[in-house]
């Protein structure tokens, strides 16, 4: 591998661009070599507004014509299983936005794949990449490696909907539709749903996986869902020992903002993280820090303001140079489904 990692992307849509083209182009250490996107207009705008030297009507095209060491692929995730394996047997080191795919059991098979292939493939779950979420870690596996202030008792996430723009600008366009080529159906939802808890899971994995897998991060463990409520306000879990686990998901009216909140309760202490909207650049989150016992002290760490999409950028060019392992495994993403599916089903019986 050269000095400078050579990405490729698939795909120059609103996020293509605004979450992660924005990023890997100011990254000294990367070079962004090709564009495979099938508007052939926008993509030539694309393609110059960002100095990207070679432009394909298709991934296809891209694989075979350029050396690469890794793909970035930003695409509705509906069509990952058309897509992500052709990327994955070319040998290529891979990040996709979340969810992984549809099913829990066609993410099986891309995370096996992967595997078998030896090259990564890093799930965008960018709220990890947040600086106040690495501050919060940090502190509970400290916590746990001393025993200081007890087991965890309880966590609650709450997020109810909000501006996830953020009024950021918007993507460089031409307004052409792309073509349709072959392999680019649509994956099925899983065979079991009916259309209408078919539609309630898509928006469920579409939304609120992020907090379903920032939910485990801060858990440590897996966890398994108890309870769905038919109104579609919260879930109730249960971690693998034994620590309850609430996700409350009701909105208000109110979406002119961003309340996406995490409380991590110990016997003696406590954690308050408090993530910002996905496209407010230039926050880290906030922490707030308790400490029991006979000294209590509540502590508001200084994080430095940065963007969650450039830190995971950061850090998945230095996974491909080998300097550092992904925040998020192929496998952990797939429990991620298999809890979304857990919820649906619970819905279905209610």
């Amino acid at each position: 591998m050269s000095d400078k990692v050579r990405i490729g992307f698939v795909g120059a849509g609103y996020m293509g661009q605004k979450a992660h083209l924005d990023n890997y182009v100011t990254l000294p250490d990367c070079e962004v070599v090709a564009l495979a996107e099938g508007r052939a207009e926008t993509a030539r705008l694309v393609a110059a507004r960002y100095g990207i030297p070679n432009v394909y009507p298709d991934h296809r095209a891209m694989l075979e014509a350029e050396d690469l060491d890794a793909v970035v692929a930003i695409m509705y995730y509906g069509l990952h299983h058309s897509v992500v394996p052709d990327i994955l047997r070319a040998g290529k080191h891979l990040l996709t936005e979340k969810p992984m795919c549809v099913c829990a059991e066609t993410g099986r098979e891309m995370a096996g794949l992967a595997r078998k292939q030896g090259v990564i493939y890093y799930v965008g779950y960018m709220k990890r990449s947040a600086p106040a979420t690495q501050a919060a870690l940090a502190t509970l596996q400290t916590w746990r490696q001393s025993g200081e202030f007890g087991e965890m008792t309880y966590l609650r996430a709450a997020m109810p909907p909000g501006d996830w723009v953020y009024s950021i600008e918007g993507p460089v366009s031409a307004g052409d539709a792309p073509p349709p080529y072959e392999g680019q159906d649509m994956e099925a939802m899983p065979q079991w749903m009916d259309e209408k808890i078919g539609g309630i899971y898509n928006a469920f994995v579409n939304y609120y996986i992020h907090q379903v897998n920032l939910i485990r991060y801060l858990l440590g463990e897996d966890y398994h869902v108890r309870y769905a409520d038919p109104a579609g306000a919260a879930l109730m879990a249960v971690s693998e020992s034994g620590i309850p686990v609430s996700l409350e998901m009701k909105g208000y009216g109110l979406q002119n903002g961003w309340e996406e909140t995490y409380r991590v309760l110990l016997r003696q202490a406590k954690i308050d993280l408090s993530i910002p909207s996905p496209m407010a650049r230039q926050r880290s989150g906030e922490l707030e820090i308790f400490r029991g016992k006979e000294h209590q002290s509540v502590e508001q760490p200084l994080l430095r303001p940065q963007w969650a999409f450039l830190e995971q950028a950061r850090h998945f060019v230095a996974c491909v140079k080998g300097e550092a392992r992904p925040r998020v495994e192929p496998e952990e993403a797939v429990k991620d489904l298999e809890v979304a599916e857990e919820y649906a089903k619970l819905l279905a019986e209610a």
